[in-house]
């Protein structure tokens, strides 16, 4: 919605639309009588002379006047819906003004110029302006109509109307230049100007406007079926002198601007959507976090894109590819107070309005909010992490593994088998022997036989491994790369080796973690992380409840009496056996309460590390978090607990062991 302009900060100035005052001009400071008061009193358009009026008429000017008339026209609609350019039908908190202006004269008859309004106080009685010419000019006419507007209003005081008349009469004219502007184009745009601008004085609202019919043919009742010219002032006009009131905006004619076929991201000529799918996956492979901030409500948080596994589609139907996750929010108010209440204050109206939309009681819990939440992407806490599916771009069928072939735009997980990964031998590059090794190349003589597989293809140059010139450096400085053999070069390779071990070893780890849980090795990982946490948290709160137990079980010390009459010589050995113990270094003995003050901090290091486990990788890696299909589990078409509506139930398979079986039989018989 456009800002309404503030009245009291204009000031008139003097160029091209002042036009010096006429003997036919309103004058708003002129000479009245006493009794009537300033709001009551009418404006005439006859005033008394003025002595210090000069005329600037030339001598060609003729006495012949001609007179028009002034009016106002009342208008009402009831239409449903009052947002956006509908706004000038509701009369209840602001009020319409629409002038009408003739540029062409018709007939012999006086010209009426009529202003069109929704409030029903104004007076209909017309006022006489009288004028040289038989068709006004639009300044002189909207001049006019503002002098009969000013005359019959009563929220404008007099003494400030002298201000407000150019600034509404200038601001007119622009609007009169843009409608004519925008019907009389030739294009097949659908694009809106609006007849109408804001204005406002103190809490007074006003639309002024030129007015513009509607001209749609239309019934007023439905006993009468005589078709009539609908008059009703429209808000907006389009191109090819386009336009419709609020009760025939369905009428409007709009142009449909066919998409073209070449699409203008590639020169292939690829279809938009393809485009945009690839465009998703380079996002979610860059891994890129965006950051995003929302001045209006002060809060901050982060989004990055997200590629649902194909156990999703595969084996729980669900085809969205693609999801994007907003996590890390943040409060960030302004350093402003007052920007910071608003802020506040508007942050809580939202969050009212989700958490009401959901039906929620102001009680419920934190479990409830977070769900209402999410069912609307809102954040509204830290700890929160929301992943929204993007539902435009989706898998062509359910419960299959999808194919790359079958599509135009590359997947995240192509041609992958979800299922439970069998236990296959991980390839191991070992140290060869010199059996299964026979140099035929003289350079590689000096390197040992274990370095030989690991040779890569690229040169090596001086520096570290991790600090390899660029591409752009070599050309530039024309560096020479190290001599295979030397003793730079297999210092290189041995860096080399060393990480192609750990990374053997890790590999090894991965493998045995997968067959220990029966599940691929990123999710073996994350498993056997979460189960080392709980279990050094357990140890730790082990060891602090057994040393609790320990000084508990322990006898109460007996109190040493004190020998108050020593003599001077057995205090000299007893400082003296003093000092020499601590001269000498022995070793610290911790007491009791250390021991237990330092188990009781590891608990409380330890008690947070699986929490924060399960956080990091639900905000980074949440597919690892999705157990696996339970293939001895009924699919949800044969479960006839979800049939409860209907009463229909189907009796669960329940698995007995026959060596149970057996055992309750007899024990049966002998309780009988």
């Amino acid at each position: 919605m456009s800002s309404f302009p503030r009245a009291d900060d204009y000031i008139p100035v003097f160029g091209r639309d002042f036009v010096p005052t006429g003997p036919n001009d309103f004058i708003f400071n002129h000479d009245i009588e006493d009794s009537l008061s300033d709001i009551e009193i009418p404006l005439l358009d006859k005033i008394s002379p003025s002595k210090n009026f000069h005329n600037t008429r030339p001598l060609s000017y003729s006495n012949r006047k001609y007179s028009f008339s002034t009016k106002y026209e009342k208008f009402h609609v009831t239409p449903h819906h009052r947002a956006g350019y509908n706004k000038i039908y509701n009369f209840r908190r602001s009020r319409s003004f629409f002038f009408e202006l003739v540029d062409l004269i018709s007939d012999t008859n006086q010209i009426e110029l009529k202003i069109y309004t929704n409030d029903y106080h104004m007076s209909s009685i017309p006022i006489q302006h009288t004028s040289t010419c038989r068709l006004p000019n639009i300044k002189f006419q909207i001049s006019k109509q503002l002098t009969h507007f000013f005359s019959t209003q009563k929220v404008i005081p007099r003494r400030l109307q002298s201000k407000y008349f150019g600034l509404i009469r200038k601001k007119l004219l622009e609007r009169f230049n843009f409608i004519k502007s925008r019907a009389q184009k030739d294009d097949h745009t659908n694009h809106m100007t609006k007849t109408f601008f804001n204005f406002s004085y103190k809490k007074y609202r006003f639309y002024f406007g030129i007015y513009l019919p509607c001209n749609h043919v239309c019934t007023n009742d439905r006993f009468n079926t005589a078709a009539q010219v609908c008059t009703t002032p429209v808000p907006f006009t389009m191109s090819k002198h386009r336009s419709a009131c609020i009760l025939h905006h369905k009428k409007l004619v709009l142009y449909i601007i066919p998409k073209d076929e070449n699409s203008p991201y590639n020169n292939d000529c690829r279809h938009p959507k393809d485009f945009h799918a690839d465009l998703l996956h380079r996002r979610w492979k860059s891994k890129r976090i965006y950051n995003h901030f929302s001045q209006r409500l002060g809060i901050s948080f982060d989004s990055k894109y997200h590629a649902y596994g194909l156990h999703n589609v595969v084996k729980k139907g669900s085809d969205c590819i693609y999801g994007k996750v907003y996590f890390n929010f943040k409060h960030r108010h302004s350093t402003s107070l007052r920007t910071e209440k608003r802020q506040h204050a508007r942050f809580e109206s939202l969050r009212r309005r989700v958490f009401n939309s959901s039906n929620l009681p102001p009680n419920a819990n934190r479990d409830s909010q977070f769900l209402a939440a999410k069912r609307k992407s809102f954040l509204f806490d830290a700890k929160q992490h929301i992943c929204k599916r993007l539902k435009h771009l989706r898998y062509k069928k359910k419960f299959i593994t999808p194919l790359q072939s079958y599509y135009n735009f590359s997947l995240p997980f192509p041609d992958q088998d979800i299922g439970i990964i069998p236990v296959q031998p991980v390839k191991d590059i070992h140290v060869p022997t010199e059996e299964s090794i026979v140099s035929t190349d003289s350079i590689l003589d000096k390197v040992p036989s274990h370095l030989i597989p690991l040779i890569p293809v690229e040169p090596f140059y001086v520096g570290g491994l991790l600090n390899q010139p660029s591409p752009g450096k070599i050309r530039g400085k024309k560096l020479q790369p190290l001599v295979v053999g030397s003793d730079a070069w297999l210092a290189h390779m041995e860096e080399v080796y060393k990480e192609h071990e750990v990374t053997k070893r890790r590999n090894e780890q991965l493998l045995a973690y997968s067959i220990k849980w029966e599940t691929d090795p990123d999710r073996a990982d994350y498993r056997e992380g979460l189960l080392d946490n709980v279990m050094t948290y357990t140890n730790a709160f082990h060891d602090y409840e057994i040393k609790k137990l320990e000084i508990a079980s322990r006898p109460q010390p007996l109190p040493v009496p004190k020998n108050i009459k020593k003599k001077g010589k057995q205090k000299k050995k007893n400082q003296q056996a003093d000092k020499a113990s601590t001269s000498t270094s022995t070793p610290d003995i911790m007491t009791d309460k250390e021991i237990l003050e330092d188990l009781e901090y590891y608990v409380h290091f330890y008690e947070d590390h699986p929490y924060r486990t399960r956080s990091l990788y639900e905000i980074h890696e949440p597919e690892l978090m999705v157990m696996d299909a339970n293939l001895t589990k009924r699919c949800a078409d044969i479960n006839g607990n979800l049939d409860s509506h209907y009463g229909f139930h189907i009796t669960k398979k329940v698995c007995i062991a026959l060596d149970r079986i057996g055992s309750d039989t007899s024990s049966i018989n002998d309780t009988k």
